[in-house]
């Protein structure tokens, strides 16, 4: 059987599914005559929340298509692509490697605990030699040691991880749900990004908010993502809303999570959507974002992580 269709057959119907996009009223958005809806990819699954199973579709497609039987990437000890990748791979069957980024723990962190109960390899890598690594891997990177791998990006990123998120934009587009002007997401990688960047959504322009701090080289990132691309949309990055770096939040921005949740039942993760959101909110303050504009935001899931941060945030995972 051909890898595509079994990945088709195993995981498609579970996680091949058009999200919903829903209406977001805030109240700054309302007042300035602005539509916002938000797509929620954070309820396509409880494991392989948000954007991560677009990201990690062609890439399984694609080393199952080479015959290998196990996938090897990166992240961090609350990784949610890691998460994803554990869970996918054990449905799949294939073996896991993840490479987590700092000194080897005896107690793992509850992202890693799941992992390791669906059977991920947890290997641990020093900060200076993960920077060096992660962003920049092949598909054969680990051949020597491992014959039967097939090497992902860190956060799903690379060629196959765009393809999924273009392939997503396309279809929401060919049934007619991209009626926007302006469509919004939070970039790590940069791979959703180039994603939409390069799918078919009519005459919207992209707009990304960083969740890096000093990420200098994060254009270079996506545009190279876009390499090869037959159309590229309008898109750009905004690099104010970081609140302090990657994983880093403050009461400013836990005030403002806790007022979406309280107002529309909407829990946005610590990492990613927050700080998009939050962006999005002051933009429309702000005025630049004219009166009339259609926006779409992405919720790109990742609720996951909120376990990293302690017991006081717990409240955001049961909500």
């Amino acid at each position: 059987m051909q890898a595509d269709t079994k990945t088709s057959i195993e995981l498609g119907s579970h996680f091949d599914v058009l999200p919903e996009i829903q209406s977001f009223p805030l109240e700054i958005a309302k007042d300035q005559l602005v539509t916002l809806d938000c797509l929620r990819l954070d309820r396509i699954h409880p494991f392989i929340s948000g954007n991560k199973w677009y990201k990690l579709k062609h890439h399984l497609m694609a080393a199952m298509a080479a015959g290998k039987s196990r996938i090897i990437s990166f992240g961090g000890a609350h990784s949610n692509h890691l998460h994803a990748m554990a869970y996918a791979a054990n449905q799949l069957n294939l073996s896991a490697v993840g490479i987590v980024r700092g000194e080897a723990r005896e107690a793992l962190s509850p992202t890693l605990q799941d992992c390791k109960k669906w059977g991920m390899d947890i290997q641990w890598m020093d900060r200076e030699s993960y920077r060096n690594t992660a962003s920049s891997v092949q598909p054969d990177m680990f051949q020597q040691q491992y014959p039967d791998s097939w090497t992902i990006p860190e956060g799903g990123a690379g060629r196959q991880g765009t393809i999924g998120i273009q392939s997503l934009f396309n279809s929401l587009h060919h049934r007619g749900l991209l009626n926007y002007d302006l469509i919004a997401c939070g970039v790590g990688s940069g791979a959703t990004l180039a994603g939409i960047a390069q799918a078919n959504i009519g005459r919207a322009h992209c707009l990304g908010f960083s969740a890096l701090k000093n990420a200098h080289d994060l254009e270079q990132r996506v545009e190279k993502q876009l390499a090869g691309a037959s159309k590229v949309n309008p898109w750009r990055i905004c690099h104010d809303y970081h609140f302090g770096g990657f994983a880093k939040i403050n009461a400013r921005l836990t005030e403002f999570i806790s007022k979406v949740y309280d107002q529309h039942e909407l829990v946005l993760d610590p990492v990613y959507t927050s700080k998009m959101m939050y962006g999005l909110a002051e933009y429309i303050h702000q005025g630049r974002i004219q009166a009339g504009a259609r926006v779409l935001a992405i919720h790109t899931g990742g609720l996951q992580g909120w376990r990293g941060f302690g017991e006081s945030y717990q409240h955001f995972l049961s909500s």
